[in-house]
């Protein structure tokens, strides 16, 4: 009687080849064994050989990247897809090319998509690169996918500038003792932004307090700059409400909240109080945010004779829909100020609407 047939593969592409009559049936155990570990070796050798995936399809490829990443707003994805485009892999990172992210396959969700997306692939060794630069891995590590998150830019920002601004901030005066990475993971454009000259007017310790606001510096001759910055922006949307706006500038964003945190401890000083005022600025935050809205319905009633969008009709105010709910609520629970109250009822406010959020 013939010896069973006996098939011994020496390579992935050979099994893929083997006789039609190779039944798992008559396979040994040892190959058996070597069948398991072949296959999946050749099945991913497959997935890093796709076609190229389209501009379009790169971009869905990005935002799958990042939402299994766990950032769920869409408004961050496509901030971090558009910073993306510009990213190529470079000198800076080409040490992480054969790298994988943390507990992510190397054919990272490219299985049934058929496309190879090289923006994908950069985006990851750029992540790896700055992980490496601020520490790497270890217990207490610093979040990297959340400081991009708060700052796309970082993702194509000139590797040697990021480094050197790194070091600027570690021997600066004031620095012993600082936790620099973890202010950094709170505040990462610090790692964009150009060291300051060194000025008398400005002690270490109110840059310190500068860098937690993420400022590289709110010396006599940024502040005064801001501040004209402030004025420009009272000129284009007829408020200082900054901050409270889809696509207000960042920098100005954090140098108005350092103010009002000055303001508050008593630390900002009298004649900066004074031109703040004299520039209509809010030092509370909360009340900021609601005359930007207050603002914005007030100019809705001047533009359509009512202040009631509805949803149907003004599909482009969404958000201004959901406030004016959150304004009825907050009256029917009895949080909202009097003077809020007042000022809503003049503008001839519907306190009755039906509220989408309720």
């Amino acid at each position: 009687m013939a010896a069973p047939l006996r098939c011994v593969w020496t390579s992935a592409a050979a099994w893929h080849r083997r006789p039609a009559s190779c039944d798992r049936s008559v396979l040994s155990s040892r190959q058996l064994r070597r069948r398991e570990l072949v296959e999946p070796r050749q099945r991913q050798r497959h997935l890093l050989r796709p076609t190229r995936a389209s501009s379009t399809e790169a971009q869905q490829l990005l935002d799958d990247f990042w939402q299994t990443r766990g950032v769920v707003s869409d408004e961050q994805r496509r901030r971090l897809v558009a910073a993306a485009g510009s990213l190529r892999a470079g000198e800076d990172d080409e040490q992480y090319a054969d790298l994988q992210l943390p507990s992510m396959s190397a054919a990272w969700l490219l299985q049934g998509s058929g496309s190879f997306s090289p923006e994908v692939a950069a985006v990851s060794r750029r992540i790896l690169a700055l992980q490496q630069l601020l520490g790497g891995g270890g217990e207490g590590r610093v979040d990297v996918v959340w400081m991009l998150v708060r700052e796309p830019r970082l993702l194509s920002a000139d590797f040697r500038s990021i480094m050197q601004r790194l070091l600027d901030m570690k021997v600066a005066d004031g620095s012993e003792g600082l936790d620099l990475l973890q202010l950094l993971e709170q505040q990462p454009a610090l790692l964009l932004q150009q060291s300051a000259d060194v000025s008398s007017d400005e002690t270490a310790e109110e840059r310190l307090q500068a860098w937690q606001h993420g400022l590289v510096s709110d010396n006599a001759s940024e502040w005064a700059r801001r501040y004209g910055q402030l004025l420009q922006y009272r000129q284009r949307f007829g408020d200082t409400h900054v901050g409270f706006r889809d696509g207000d500038d960042a920098e100005l964003a954090r140098w108005a909240a350092k103010q009002r945190s000055d303001h508050r401890s008593g630390a900002l000083q009298p004649e900066k109080e004074q031109q703040l005022q004299a520039a209509g600025f809010e030092f509370d935050g909360e009340t900021a945010e609601w005359l930007r809205w207050f603002n914005e319905i007030q100019a809705f009633s001047k533009l359509h004779g009512h202040c009631q969008p509805q949803p149907l009709a003004h599909p482009a105010d969404f958000l201004l829909i959901n406030w004016c709910s959150v304004q009825r609520i907050m009256r029917r629970c009895s949080v909202m100020p009097p003077e809020r109250v007042e000022r809503l009822t003049a503008l001839g406010f519907d306190w009755s609407g039906a509220d989408p959020l309720s």
